[in-house]
């Protein structure tokens, strides 16, 4: 019978570690795919060159991406008092943030990929888990 207690126990604890680990790793894939604050100085074609350092491009081209230029804070306020519900996993930005678009010319999404962009304020949607954004779901004016 002790077994069984200490069994179940190390299984709640391993499957809050890994649970953890999941937000933290959808919370690392967020930054990589929309954080960039500053804005990188990468010279012409921002988004031609910030999909491919970010890990876009392979194995096929992510059609539509955005980037946004502002703190980790002012983004992670989204999820709590700088943000409100849209429904039950969503949540809209209070304030505007500085965004850069980026969105494929043509209709292909085999490499060489070419990427067209549009930078603007936006109001964010995203998607929080345990107060961390790990989804960004669209921008709106």
């Amino acid at each position: 019978m002790m077994f069984k207690g200490v069994g179940l126990g190390l299984f709640v604890v391993l499957a809050a570690v890994l649970m953890l680990g999941t937000f933290a790793a959808d919370y690392e894939t967020f930054l990589r795919q929309h954080y960039d604050n500053p804005k990188s100085n990468v010279g012409n074609n921002y988004c031609n060159k910030m999909m491919q350092r970010r890990g876009m491009t392979q194995p096929k081209c992510k059609e539509v991406n955005t980037f946004i230029h502002d703190t980790k804070n002012n983004i992670i306020a989204v999820c709590g008092d700088g943000g409100e519900p849209i429904n039950n996993r969503l949540r809209r930005s209070k304030k505007q943030f500085r965004v850069t678009t980026c969105k494929m010319k043509g209709s292909s999404t085999k490499p060489p990929c070419d990427y067209r962009e549009n930078e603007s304020p936006r109001y964010i949607v995203i998607a929080c888990e345990n107060g961390l954004p790990v989804h960004y779901e669209e921008g709106q004016i």
